[in-house]
Formats: structure tokens, C-alpha cells, sequence
């Protein structure tokens, strides 16, 4: 069984490690990386201003990381008199090493989740801060808005898509030696539906695919993928236990 990954580095890499050292194949395919984003210049002048009981959310690891790196450049800290809200529970745990501060995590994890809070039971005037990278949590930050919030968005990293040069990789892949194709995101899907197209590779879409969500999956199904595992999780390791898991049931899920 050989497996294609979709997903940013460096997890693109470290799950195709994983998968190594249980024996499994997998092919890499990182169609995106990151860079920082525009917001980062100004982000400890922001902190600075905050009044006391303002409410910082992160929506990923990433958005932490590139924030916390900017900090340091800029001789800035974690305020300590804010409320700190993260989407994930791996978001909570790298934002509290870095910040010393406390991290609230909602029981589900997306926006509906996050907004259950208690930080944000009452929001009129509050200072709202969302590191993110470029257009997301729209939902998020329209709906603590329309409560009264002030809400700044902060682009912490971009990303980078990495197509053209992918395609020629793409067309050596052996028709009859791939059986999975993970993808961790709806933008990757959409972008490597569009390397297929560029590749040639139509056969691709005949693979099964992993996807960590329903609203993924419904999306890989209206691009006509038609073998679809929900892993309900991004994380390497559950991919790497469904992976398992599917290698040892001859790609059933039954």
C-alpha cells in the first residue's frame, strides 16, 4: 500500500517518517508552506494598547508560532492581564508554552465552539484579537463584531502554494501503486483536484481519500473522489492509527 500526503510541511514530512517506521509507503506532496504575514510588523504595539480583560484568540499552532517568533524580534511579550481562547487542544498546549499564560479551549472545536466561551458571554466594547493567517475566521470575528466586540484581525503568516512545480512529480506516480491520498484541508483539496487536472493523473480521484471532517468530505465528493475515510482529526498520529487500521483490513472500513 502506498499513500500520498497532502499536507503542509514540516507535518507533511514528519507523518511520511511516521508511516516509515510502521512500515507503511507514503509519498510526500506539500502543496503549500508559509511565510509571515503582514500583521506581525505591528503585533507588540497592539499587545501594548490592549486594555485589561481584552481576549486573544489563535486559531493554530501556526498562527502562535509566527506570532510568538515576531514578539521576540520585537523585544514584545504575552500581556498577562488578557483572556486566551485557542481553537485546539494542540493549539492550548504550544501557546501555553510559549506564553506562561492559561488557555481556554472549547469542548468543540471550530468557531460555534469558541464563541460558547465564557470570555465571550458578554463582548460589547471588549478588545477582541484573532492571530490568524490570511481570510480566516471570518464567522468568528463578523459575529463578536455584530455583539458589540472590537475585533482586530492579525495576519500572522501567508501561505505559499506550490503547484507547477509539483505537476511533473505527479505524473511519474505509478497508476497501480497508490491507494491513499491524505488530505488535511478543504484549500489543499481544492488545489490538488487542480493538480490532477494540470498532471494529467485523473486517475488519482479514483483513490481513496483521508479527510479529517465532514465538510471536507462533502467537498471531495462534489470533485467527484469517490472512496472517502473521515478521521474526524488532523493530527499525525490518528492519521497514522487509520492508516493503520485500513492497511491491515485491505482498505475496508468494515
Amino acid at each position: 500500500m502506498t499513500i500520498v500526503v497532502v499536507r503542509p510541511e514540516p507535518d507533511c514530512s514528519q507523518l511520511v517518517d511516521q508511516l516509515a517506521q510502521q512500515g507503511l509507503s507514503a509519498i510526500p506532496c506539500p502543496l503549500l508552506s508559509f511565510a509571515p504575514g503582514q500583521g506581525l510588523p505591528s503585533l507588540a504595539n497592539l499587545f501594548a494598547s490592549l486594555p485589561t480583560d481584552s481576549v486573544l484568540v489563535a486559531v493554530s499552532p501556526r498562527a502562535v508560532a509566527f506570532a510568538h517568533q515576531a514578539l521576540q524580534h520585537q523585544s514584545g511579550r504575552w500581556p498577562s492581564d488578557c483572556h486566551y481562547v485557542a481553537v485546539g487542544q494542540r493549539t492550548a498546549n504550544e501557546w501555553q508554552a510559549v506564553s506562561g499564560q492559561p488557555i481556554l479551549t472549547p469542548t468543540r472545536e471550530d468557531s460555534e465552539g469558541m464563541l460558547a466561551l465564557a470570555p465571550f458571554s458578554a463582548v460589547t466594547g471588549t478588545q477582541v484579537v484573532i492571530l490568524r493567517g490570511e481570510s480566516g475566521r471570518d464567522m468568528m470575528g463578523q459575529t463578536l463584531q455584530a455583539q458589540g466586540a472590537q475585533v482586530h484581525y492579525c495576519e500572522t503568516y501567508r501561505r505559499q502554494w506550490a503547484i507547477e512545480p509539483l505537476v511533473s512529480q505527479v505524473v511519474s506516480w505509478p497508476h497501480d501503486a497508490i491507494d491513499i491520498v491524505v488530505i488535511t484541508s478543504g484549500q489543499q483539496l481544492a488545489y490538488f483536484d487542480q493538480l490532477i487536472t494540470l498532471s494529467g493523473q485523473h486517475w488519482l480521484r479514483q483513490c481513496r481519500i483521508l479527510v479529517p471532517s465532514k465538510r471536507i468530505q462533502d467537498q471531495a465528493s462534489a470533485l467527484g473522489f469517490d472512496t472517502i475515510t473521515t478521521v474526524d482529526s488532523v493530527a499525525n498520529d490518528a492519521l497514522v492509527n487509520t492508516l493503520l487500521r485500513l492497511s491491515k483490513t485491505g482498505l475496508s472500513d468494515d
